[in-house]
């Protein structure tokens, strides 16, 4: 029963992780492009209170940890994997976040004004090309936890 609900809880944290990702894909990356340097400035200006940094380095330890635990307590049971493929791209989506993302981020934001605009439009053509893959592999694993809340629902 444990994992189930860890399963169904992380599936949770995903979903959210999922939905942010593609809201910064269709909605903040069109306003960071708009009008370089301009746009960067004014983000700069706007996310000056708070960042989604606030958000994602919440929800996504808590869903690793949450989809940690389903692997580890269903560990034991034959047959279905899911929450480990799960994990897995949860893992490969934080280390190209790690990697890949924030280089980019820092370049936009917190690097000293002015930069040259055509390091700026390089870096959130790149953040927006990134978030494409973050968000299809958030896709992958909230299918992964979904397969494998069904597959422990069934045997229960």
């Amino acid at each position: 029963m444990l994992p189930h609900v860890l399963g169904v809880i992380a599936l949770i944290a995903v979903a959210l992780l999922f939905g942010a990702t593609w809201y910064e894909t269709v909605v903040m990356a069109p306003n960071y492009e708009r009008d370089i340097p301009a746009s960067i400035a004014l983000a700069r200006q706007f996310l000056a209170g708070a960042t989604p940094a606030r958000f994602f380095r919440v929800v996504a330890p808590a869903a690793q940890l949450l989809t940690l635990g389903a692997v580890v307590f269903d560990w034991a049971k034959p047959g279905d994997n899911a929450f480990l493929v799960a994990l897995i791209a949860l893992i490969v989506a934080d280390v190209i976040t790690y990697t890949f993302h924030y280089p980019r981020l820092a370049v936009m934001f917190t690097s000293p004004e002015p930069q040259d605009p055509a390091v700026l439009r390089r870096a959130a053509r790149q953040w927006a090309t990134g978030n494409w893959v973050r968000g299809i592999l958030l896709f992958v694993v909230f299918i992964a936890l979904l397969a494998g809340t069904v597959h422990l629902a069934r045997h229960l």
